[in-house]
């Protein structure tokens, strides 16, 4: 079959070239090269929680909740503080009078590759500075997660490479897709779901059996990542155990309210930038020293709920194993919403995929225990908890299968993965269909379409 292609005008040109052995080579430098910068991040990470608050690894919140009062209150404003003479920095490269961090907003915003590299936020001087302010804002207690920045980190990665090489525009969005499924592989332990989220978001119209490059790049990532992080599971779920009829039919019954609960959070997350950079504007205040104020929001809320501040892993999988009460999961879910939304509007790193997950396992966990004591059965907390997470990140980033396999790779369960499926499908179409999205026109969207 003919490689051309004959425009409109008449114009004959070759058709961009898609696949071949050498793409399949490059998936696998890219992948073992993101899973090394992924896990060098998670440890500076490490570093810089030590640094603040003295926590372990994976311990940030116990040791949140034995520091003192002011100390709580000192160490976010600190961060913030580091982070705005960084944004400082960010303006002198070319930010812009309105510098941030990029994430995987970024990456999805340019993904068609058009204008200079600048441009598109995916220089490896924008990736690397942005990085370093979402290490230091998860260090010094930002509520968000770690997933946008490593993935904008492994975009600009894979388009590196393309750059390096001269490849075409379509080889290089391939790139720019083998970087994201890296880096999404590396950072969850979720190799299926980074393929799959690679595909829902940025090869939209690619098929399937195109995608080996994509899947070589994931599964790489995610080998080399247990080589050097080790094989723990990311989130310490507890065994799921027997799921029986009645905790489908009460995650039947509960879905409306987690899709609700993931609605509300990913809308307020997206004006809640809008909202704070107009208030910041009325009183003079510089954009690039917004990240003090927001530290100072942050460590208020530290002192009635620590359990919200940096990535909240932990008490996630507490609130999943069921040591916490169905009265203040709640509580914590809303302090969490209110949290998050400061970390992203006041131009701290992160972003809100770990947020995500956090209110779903809340709210999915708070539900089991009220169908426990409806249906006279044992809570099942784990199975609406992990249901939770995954509508909630399935609503973010309107990504249903994605999110389904995460929920299947998180708990091993088939019967999660299963159930989650029908739960992130009926979710997204009934919030496509019924709740309008927020204004495209601001660039400040976080639900991704």
């Amino acid at each position: 079959m003919s490689r051309e292609v004959v425009r409109p005008s008449g114009e004959v040109i070759g058709r961009p070239k898609r696949g071949g052995l050498y793409m399949w080579a490059l998936a696998l430098v890219v992948g073992a090269l993101v899973a090394i910068l992924v896990a060098l991040f998670g440890t500076l990470v490490t570093y810089a929680q030590f640094l603040a608050y003295g926590a372990a690894s994976g311990r940030l919140s116990s040791r949140l909740l034995d520091l003192e009062w002011w100390k709580l209150l000192i160490g976010p404003i600190v961060g913030g503080a580091i982070i705005s003479l960084l944004l400082r920095a960010g303006i002198s490269i070319g930010w812009g009078p309105a510098p941030r961090p990029f994430g995987l907003q970024d990456v999805l915003q340019h993904r068609r590759l058009r204008g200079s590299i600048r441009s598109t936020t995916l220089s490896l001087r924008d990736s690397f500075l942005s990085v370093l302010v979402s290490i230091v804002s998860l260090g010094w207690g930002g509520s968000a997660g770690r997933e946008e920045p490593v993935a904008h980190m492994g975009a600009s990665l894979g388009v590196l490479h393309g750059r390096l090489l001269g490849l075409d525009i379509a080889a290089r969005r391939m790139l720019l897709a083998m970087g994201v499924a890296a880096a999404i592989s590396a950072s969850l332990h979720a190799p299926i779901a980074g393929v799959l989220l690679a595909s829902e978001l940025i090869l939209r119209r690619v098929r399937l059996t195109a995608l080996g490059p994509v899947v070589i790049a994931s599964v790489s990532s995610w080998l080399a990542a247990t080589w050097l992080m080790g094989s723990r599971p990311l989130i310490a779920l507890p065994d799921v155990g027997e799921i029986t009829h009645l905790a489908h039919l009460s995650g039947l019954i509960a879905l409306p309210l987690l899709v609700m609960f993931g609605w509300m959070a990913s809308v307020i997350w997206a004006r809640a930038p809008i909202l704070a950079s107009s208030a910041a504007g009325r009183v003079g205040l510089p954009l690039w020293l917004m990240p003090v104020v927001g530290g100072a929001l942050l460590g208020v809320i530290a002192l009635a709920f620590p359990q919200v501040l940096g990535v909240g892993f932990e008490p996630l999988a507490a609130a999943v194993a069921g040591n916490y009460g169905a009265e203040f999961m709640p509580v914590l879910l809303v302090a969490k919403i209110a949290a998050a939304a400061v970390t992203i509007s006041f131009r701290w790193g992160g972003g809100p995929i770990a947020p995500a997950l956090f209110i779903g396992a809340m709210a999915g966990s708070s539900l089991a225990i009220v169908a426990g004591l409806l249906f006279g059965m044992p809570a099942p907390q784990v199975y609406l908890g992990v249901l939770g997470m995954a509508v909630c990140v399935a609503v973010l980033l309107d990504a249903p299968l994605a999110a389904a396999v995460l929920a299947f790779e998180l708990s091993g369960s088939p019967e999660i993965g299963g159930a989650s499926l029908l739960a992130c499908y009926v979710g997204c179409m009934a919030v496509r269909r019924l709740a309008p999205m927020p204004s495209e026109e601001t660039g400040q969207t976080l639900r991704w379409r």
